[in-house]
């Protein structure tokens, strides 16, 4: 074989999705794929992209992650693009457990945040901090009395005693 023979570039059903990455599509014709960050700066920049592909904007791009996420099989799922510190990063996950969904979110988040602090302090803080109060089931409460050697008998400060050092307290 010729490195031409090996050349998939040109072929409609391969999409670059960056630098040396590519989507191979098997239906037939361009595959849904996430678009080219070179290509995305060129139409930014008002550059044409190559014939037969499409305008590459934010507003397409945003189109392609839901008309994804609607596609799913996954009865839960998200994509989602931050910056923490200076740097972008994308988190994606598609589920049908809602907690993990959930879990993977927070988790993500709380990481980017701050990666030297333990996920669970930055996750207390935000929660204390934010302006939405959380209901904790009464099972939450009783799984920490139940952790200590405390009666009916202690008082709250006996319960913060026992539960309430530097690291705090888990529900």
């Amino acid at each position: 074989m010729s490195p031409d023979d090996l050349d998939i570039t040109d072929d409609e059903s391969v999409v670059e999705i960056e630098d040396g990455r590519y989507v191979i599509g098997t239906g037939g014709g361009p595959p849904r794929a996430a678009p080219n960050p070179d290509t995305q700066r060129d139409a930014a920049e008002g550059r044409t992209a190559d014939a037969g592909r499409p305008d590459v904007n934010p507003e397409t791009v945003y189109a392609w992650l839901a008309a994804d996420l609607d596609d799913a099989t996954s009865q839960y799922g998200f994509d989602v693009t931050a910056t923490f510190n200076g740097q972008t990063d994308q988190h994606r996950l598609l589920s049908n457990d809602v907690v993990t969904i959930f879990e993977s979110l927070v988790l993500w988040y709380a990481q980017g945040i701050d990666s030297t602090t333990p996920v669970e302090e930055v996750l207390g803080i935000l929660l204390m901090e934010a302006n939405v109060p959380v209901r904790y089931p009464p099972g939450s409460l009783r799984r920490v009395l139940e952790s200590t050697d405390l009666s009916p008998d202690d008082t709250i400060a006996d319960l913060m005693a026992a539960v309430g050092d530097e690291d705090g307290f888990r529900l």
